[in-house]
């Protein structure tokens, strides 16, 4: 139980970050060509940073260099900024009802006058939205990838094994274990 609210949690802190990068995008624009808000990562996030992040900022070289590497074409930047939009379209209802759950419940909790079951009700209203928002977050992924061609979402899969390994490389290194121990590797505790 414990995993799946942590999931819900980062999920919504994902979107969230998307929702700052289409506010930030949607400022004025500076000249120049125009590319895909939601390419940054092809599978991860369901909101990536826009291309103008930030000059000189890591995000920026990333994005490019992915967008380079899969060797995104017109058309598939198209595409994807089709399916960004439509998924922004269709959880724009559910956002903001999210974002009034939200508010309703900081006044609640600034006023000092806290009703539990009133409270109650709000937080079974935020994981339902909050699931709506996350179903549609999983759909864009789905989409983009199908966007993608098979060589594309090869080079993708090459990526995530790499980071996936630099990952458990890095837990084995703070761990100061061997490979299986703790590591769900027939080593550990939780094994």
């Amino acid at each position: 139980m414990h995993k799946r609210a942590l999931l819900v949690v980062s999920v919504i802190a994902i979107l969230a970050l998307g929702v700052v990068a289409v506010s930030y995008a949607a400022q004025d624009k500076p000249a120049g060509p125009p590319g895909p808000p939601a390419v940054q990562s092809a599978v991860s996030h369901p909101a990536g940073p826009p291309e103008q992040f930030g000059e000189g900022s890591h995000h920026r070289h990333g994005f490019h260099s992915m967008l380079k590497k899969l060797g995104i074409t017109d058309d598939q930047k198209k595409q994807i900024r089709a399916l960004y939009v439509g998924f922004r379209d269709r959880t724009r209802k559910t956002r903001t009802d999210l974002m009034s759950l939200k508010d309703e419940k900081k006044t609640m909790f600034l006023s000092g006058k806290i009703d539990q079951q009133k409270l109650a009700q709000l937080d079974d209203q935020i994981v339902k939205l909050k699931t709506d928002v996350m179903k549609e977050a999983l759909k864009l992924k789905r989409d983009r990838l199908a966007v993608l061609t098979p060589e594309q979402i090869e080079r993708v899969a090459d990526w995530k094994a790499a980071k996936a390994f630099r990952a458990r490389m890095k837990g084995m290194h703070h761990r100061g274990g061997m490979p299986g121990k703790g590591m769900g590797m027939g080593g550990g505790p939780e094994d």
